[in-house]
């Protein structure tokens, strides 16, 4: 990894402790000699621009919301958790110092991890593109309730299902809603998607891992009600019967995480998920 010699600095909003944390971060990174932004003071696309590490403080909402701009290029990111979980947010506040000298140095363990794209096209015509660091979730406004959506890779019809929702995930969001779901767990360099239905109509309708070189196309029939597209749980849109949502790998450059010294992948299944734990 280049030389860091600035970085910029993302709190989760209306949080004292984060804003506080920031304050001590800063003053300890400009007594390195490390120039600092500060989010509020400069947005988060410039943050990009300017910086070689972004350092968030938060839970995984906040880090989405830097990760999910990463458009034009792609700037390492180290997360301290401030939420609940902390999936990606992996660093606890004690191992802040620890992480930043560590990560000055060179030490820490990058994980290049794959996005996707989601674009959404109406009568011809690009409504959306997105980049996508989680999850697309396809499903119900505000009445939950059944609906037909065709589902097709590499133009190869998979089904027409009825489901509540669908949810389409990368490695890093299959430990999210798509495992809430009753989805895989996808380890972060396995290079695939997975599809997972929401409460489907079948109980043969079970989820599918694809490989992340596949092209997804999604055709909902909006019949009987409103059907939602969320991009990351950060982004909707409302769908139109007609309406293609097609999804495939970001092929401009990956997601760049920085892990803490303290733990691997499988330890933060443990650590978090309790993955294999008994009673």
């Amino acid at each position: 990894m280049p030389a860091i010699k600035t970085v910029g600095i993302v709190t989760k909003h209306n949080l004292p402790e984060a804003r506080k944390l920031a304050s001590d971060a800063a003053t300890f990174l400009k007594k390195l000699k490390v120039k600092v932004f500060l989010s509020g003071r400069i947005s988060k696309e410039d943050l990009i621009k300017k910086c070689d590490l972004i350092l968030v403080l938060g839970g995984d909402g906040t880090f989405i919301s830097v990760a999910r701009r990463m458009i034009a290029r792609s700037v390492p990111l180290l997360g301290v958790n401030m939420g609940q979980l902390g999936f990606l947010t992996e660093v606890k506040k004690s191992e802040m110092y620890q992480a930043l000298h560590a990560a000055l140095k060179g030490e820490l363990q990058v994980s290049h991890r794959t996005m996707l794209e989601c674009s959404l096209t109406r009568n011809g015509k690009l409504i959306s593109k997105n980049p996508i660091v989680n999850d697309i979730v396809v499903s119900r406004g505000a009445i939950a309730r059944i609906f037909d959506l065709q589902v097709l890779v590499d133009d190869l019809l998979v089904t027409n299902m009825k489901a509540d929702g669908l949810i389409i995930s990368t490695p890093t969001g299959s430990t999210a809603y798509c495992l809430a779901a009753g989805g895989p767990i996808v380890a972060p360099n396995v290079p695939a998607m997975a599809i997972a239905p929401i409460c489907p109509h079948s109980l043969t309708l079970r989820p599918l891992i694809i490989p992340d070189t596949s092209v997804i196309k999604l055709v909902p029939d909006c019949r009987g009600g409103s059907v939602i597209l969320t991009l990351d749980g950060q982004t909707s849109l409302d769908i139109k019967t007609g309406d293609v949502i097609k999804i495939t790998k970001y092929k401009k450059h990956p997601l760049k995480i920085l892990h803490s010294l303290e733990r691997d992948y499988y330890s933060l299944l443990r650590e978090k998920l309790k993955y294999g734990y008994r009673d």
